[in-house]
């Protein structure tokens, strides 16, 4: 006897065996182990947060104020010396530069006494601090005042300046002159050599550069160290930065 499936009963049967194969279907395309959770993401507000910015240099408009010396950014005055004396013929027992003896053997370096070298020492020395002023921008006299609270008063007048005191280094007038905005001393060394100091601020007013100026020989070939400083806050004194 020959049963005859109606075409509902077929097409109720073809349902259920898909419903029974969906599962492993799904199962093989899943990969293994839970779903990784979404990470968050900053919201805008905390992006932009003030504590979040790298701080700012404090940038200036004028070589005037208070500074302080950084030194891996400076040159090394004995090394720029020694290169001096390196590319310069002995004479003697050493090398002169504007009047500092540089070279030569023994202790006394060239025949200097020891209050000569002690004179050249504090010429070539930076300051670990300093600070320029000046009572009013039309006013001949810039202050220098260092971090042992010697004081050199900068004249940019033309008039002679006072010679200094040997036994008292606290004060000291000299004369000067503005290039510009930087400003330029005409100096002599402890030995009679011609040397200058410029104080000149940096592109980006962020740095002051004091470039020393030597002559060498009688050529006058100019050796130059620079020391750089950055500003200094304003309540520091000289002596503590």
């Amino acid at each position: 006897m020959k049963y005859c499936v109606s075409p509902i009963l077929r097409a109720l049967g073809i349902l259920f065996a898909a419903a029974l194969l969906t599962p492993f279907a799904i199962g093989a395309q899943a990969p293994a182990g839970p779903l990784p959770a979404a990470q968050p993401q900053p919201s805008p507000s905390s992006a932009a947060s003030p504590q979040n910015q790298p701080p700012r240099t404090e940038t200036r408009t004028s070589i005037l104020g208070r500074w302080k010396l950084n030194l891996g950014e400076s040159d090394d005055p004995r090394k720029k010396m020694e290169d001096a004396r390196t590319n310069r013929p002995r004479s003697g027992n050493g090398v002169s530069i504007a009047g500092f003896p540089i070279g030569g053997h023994g202790g006394n370096r060239g025949g200097e006494s020891e209050e000569e070298q002690q004179r050249t020492q504090n010429v070539i020395a930076p300051e670990n601090s300093i600070v320029l002023a000046q009572k009013d921008p039309k006013d001949p006299e810039v202050d220098l005042t260092d971090d042992l609270n010697r004081k050199r008063a900068l004249f940019t007048d033309g008039r002679k300046v006072q010679k200094p005191d040997p036994k008292d280094d606290s004060y000291e007038e000299i004369a000067a002159h503005w290039d510009g905005s930087r400003l330029v001393t005409d100096e002599k060394g402890p030995r009679g050599g011609k040397m200058s100091r410029t104080f000149e601020l940096s592109y980006d007013g962020a740095q002051l550069y004091l470039t020393l100026r030597l002559t060498v020989g009688r050529s006058n070939t100019p050796v130059d160290i620079r020391y750089v400083y950055e500003p200094a806050p304003a309540s520091a004194s000289p002596a503590n930065p």
